[in-house]
């Protein structure tokens, strides 16, 4: 699971249309996660082993979390800004 999003790439400020947004980490106590986000410019860059082009971590509160976990987490990153408009891959 991943989220295809419009992203800035750190590295070069350049807009990036199409790019995968993928929680690599995340941890936390009885009322809070701390989420760590991986973004590639493309899916196909992250399957080739290139890096990633930014880099994100968010707390999220428990009573947020409804469901399956990951999924969860998942449909709360897309109520921030960074994450308007993704679509789930």
């Amino acid at each position: 699971m991943a989220l295809l999003i419009q992203a800035i790439n750190n590295t070069n400020g350049q807009t990036e249309a199409a790019a995968y947004a993928r929680i690599t980490n995340f941890f936390g106590t009885k009322d809070q996660l701390q989420v760590q986000v991986e973004v590639h410019a493309t899916e196909q860059a992250r399957q080739s082993g290139w890096p990633s082009v930014a880099q994100h971590a968010h707390y999220i509160g428990m009573e947020d979390l409804k469901g399956d976990l990951i999924p969860a987490i998942y449909n709360v990153l897309k109520t921030f800004t960074q994450y308007a408009g993704a679509t789930d891959i």
